[in-house]
């Protein structure tokens, strides 16, 4: 273990405690693990375990820190950080958060820091969590998917078959690293109407809490999610209700989404061209308010 890299500060009061990372700057469409993450940092003091020395693993100049100005005068600077804590769920059962910006570099260092200290902390399973664009429409349930070392969480909700070449995060370093290690480890992914991917969309946190109940067996109220989902469905509805042509570019997601379901396929077909029209409408109407 690198003590360059890490300040520990305290062991864990958790035996064999599920590790939930939610790094932040990667894959995260319409915000979903962000808003879940508030809603689970929120529920107690999170006691500090460890931090990372953002020194060594941050690009300052991509992820500036924070100036409080007052009056003219540089009262404060908050410098972003990577830290490890204990969380605790509705039933009280604690478990670790890994939870920050993304590194930009070191990541080689960074992971098997990260997995010699699961290791000697007795952890056995490792859930990411991640939201990414996809051909579904908004009235729809949010569909979860997932990716990762271990076969039978996977399987609990399915993913595109084929094989596949794309930007790894690192969480996916993290995973290899687990695997070795006999560490479980899967991602488990909302799906996110593309046209909204770039704003809030409350259901995806609601559905990431399902995902994390489904793997790890703990518990959050999604709610507030659900409640802010539901405003943000009848905003896009009013607006796509405007346009004849925006209403058949739904009703077209909804076709390949509900064929996809009754046919128990994981993949929908693409719909990009479609996706990307709507989300250049949605664009105009709220830039004209």
């Amino acid at each position: 273990m690198n003590d360059e890299l890490i300040t520990i500060y305290r062991e864990p009061d958790v035996v064999e405690p599920v590790l939930v990372i939610t790094l932040d700057g990667w894959v995260d469409a319409g915000y979903g693990v962000r808003d879940a993450t508030e809603i689970m940092m929120g529920e107690d003091d999170c006691p500090l375990v460890a931090n990372f020395n953002t020194d060594m693993l941050l690009d300052y100049r991509a992820r500036r820190p924070t100036m409080t100005v007052r009056d003219g005068r540089i009262d404060d600077i908050s410098w972003p950080t990577i830290t490890l804590r204990v969380v605790r769920d509705l039933d009280r059962r604690g478990f670790l958060m890994l939870n920050g910006p993304e590194p930009d570099f070191r990541w080689r260092e960074f992971c098997d820091t990260i997995d010699d200290l699961m290791q000697h902390l007795g952890v056995t399973r490792a859930v990411t969590l991640g939201a990414y664009p996809a051909a579904v429409p908004h009235t729809r349930p949010v569909r979860l998917s997932a990716t990762g070392t271990a076969p039978d969480l996977v399987e609990r909700f399915g993913t595109p078959r084929g094989h596949l070449e794309v930007p790894a995060g690192i969480s996916a370093a993290l995973a290899k690293k687990f695997e070795i290690a006999g560490i479980e480890s899967v991602t488990v992914w909302a799906q996110v109407p593309h046209y909204v991917a770039g704003s809030p969309f409350p259901a995806a946190g609601a559905a990431l809490f399902q995902g994390l109940r489904a793997v790890a067996d703990l518990r959050f109220d999604p709610a507030p999610l659900i409640a802010e989902g539901l405003e943000v469905s009848r905003k896009l509805d009013a607006m796509i209700a405007q346009n004849a042509n925006h209403q058949r570019l739904i009703s077209r997601l909804e076709s390949m989404f509900d064929a996809s379901m009754e046919t128990q396929e994981t993949e929908i077909p693409s719909g990009d061209e479609l996706a990307a029209e709507l989300e250049r409408f949605l664009r105009d109407q709220d830039e004209s308010q």
